[in-house]
């Protein structure tokens, strides 16, 4: 994941607990899977994290032609701590230790996708990195899939103490939570998010893992300016991962963009 103005990216705290704290990935799976094609032979992942998303579409590129040869799969991440998870999913995908305001790849690539929201931990100005490097990354016939939030300011707003985001079962059949403080700048329109896992009944124990992070909302105004200003181009627009009509309503933003 991306993090900037940190010394630490947040995400290396949290690795050995990103994949079992993780929401449900089969919605995200299918919508980017959706997006593979038979001249898909080339894919970024931007922001990759441990790889799930990675090495699940790479997988599916494998099965459509003759294994993984002639294709090539690169993941991006300025966590060390995620990649060390990724590197032991798949042997043939370029793990890459990088910021994706600049990625450290060259060439084009047929399919460039930054999944989990991962562009609202960018600056305004890291953001238009970003974008810019990607109509650089997808040369003339690519195609750049993401995934964020639309900004909910009423829930937002209200902050939070202690809220139970969300309950887990570990490797080991521990019942784990994650709990999380909030608090939204409406200046910056930045949301800070402070997240610790514990063991369910111990609210008092240590935190087995801890980490802050800083989600920037970005309305639909805004990502289409970003985007016309990168000269990239909007081809299809959701409001969530099944393709459903972008509304006031959507929980998410789903763009998938081409070449200006």
């Amino acid at each position: 994941m991306a993090h900037e103005k940190s010394k630490e990216p947040a995400y290396d705290s949290w690795a050995d607990y990103y994949d079992i704290a993780d929401r449900d990935r089969r919605p995200f799976i299918e919508f980017y899977r959706s997006l593979l094609t038979a001249q898909t032979r080339s894919l970024l992942d931007l922001g990759c994290g441990t790889g799930a998303i990675t090495a699940t579409l790479s997988d599916d590129l494998a099965a459509r032609g003759e294994g993984s040869s002639g294709v090539r799969i690169v993941g991006v991440d300025e966590s060390p701590e995620m990649l060390r998870i990724a590197r032991t999913r798949e042997g043939h995908i370029e793990w890459m230790l990088g910021d994706i305001r600049s990625p450290p790849v060259e060439g084009t690539f047929d399919l460039v996708i930054c999944c989990f929201n991962t562009l609202q931990f960018l600056s305004e100005e890291g953001l238009s990195q970003t974008l810019r490097a990607v109509r650089r990354l997808i040369g003339t016939g690519g195609i750049f899939a993401f995934d964020i939030y639309q900004p909910n300011v009423e829930y937002i707003t209200r902050a939070q103490t202690n809220r139970l985001a969300r309950s887990v079962t570990d490797p080991q059949g521990r019942r784990l939570e994650v709990r999380e403080d909030t608090r939204y700048d409406p200046s910056s329109r930045v949301l800070a998010i402070d997240w610790r896992m514990q063991e369910e009944g111990k609210p008092h124990a240590p935190p087995l893992t801890s980490s802050r992070f800083h989600l920037r909302q970005i309305f639909a105004a805004d990502i289409s300016r970003h985007l016309v200003e990168a000269n990239l181009t909007v081809l299809e627009r959701y409001g969530d991962l099944d393709r459903s009509p972008l509304t006031k309503e959507s929980k998410r933003q789903v763009l998938v963009c081409g070449p200006g």
